[in-house]
């Protein structure tokens, strides 16, 4: 597991409950959004992969640590914005790696994650 600081905000560690789509899962119930993360909705074209993709490598019911942006804390639609971590993966990290996903760029101002060396490489400058 890795070594988690979650700053000034929220640590959740909890179990997968569902997973919605690419960018946002639940945890112990709770709507988590991927911080920085853009993965296109289910029925538009890479949803279902994306989708999928988060399935295989972080199925329902595994551990997570979720960590809560500290510069987003005011969620988006009801969501908490974090950084997720599953088996020792950050899921935000790996699904862009994946190529299943983009760096939402229009965050990386005020995303506690922009300096961290995955969002740097896929946009945040």
């Amino acid at each position: 597991e890795p070594i988690i600081d979650c700053g000034t905000v929220k640590c959740i560690i909890g179990k997968v409950t569902e997973i919605h789509d690419g960018d946002t899962i639940k945890v112990n119930c709770e709507s988590i959004r991927f911080a920085l993360i853009s993965a296109p909705e289910l029925g538009k074209s890479g949803g279902m992969e994306a989708r999928s993709y988060i399935e295989k490598i972080c199925p329902v019911g595994s551990k997570v640590i979720v960590d809560e942006d500290d510069g987003q804390t005011g969620g988006s639609y009801g969501r908490t914005i974090a950084e997720i971590y599953c088996n020792g993966i950050s899921l935000n990290e790996s699904i862009l790696e994946a190529n299943l996903a983009t760096i939402y760029a229009k965050f990386c101002s005020v995303s506690e994650f922009a300096s961290e060396p995955w969002a740097k490489k896929f946009g945040c400058n």
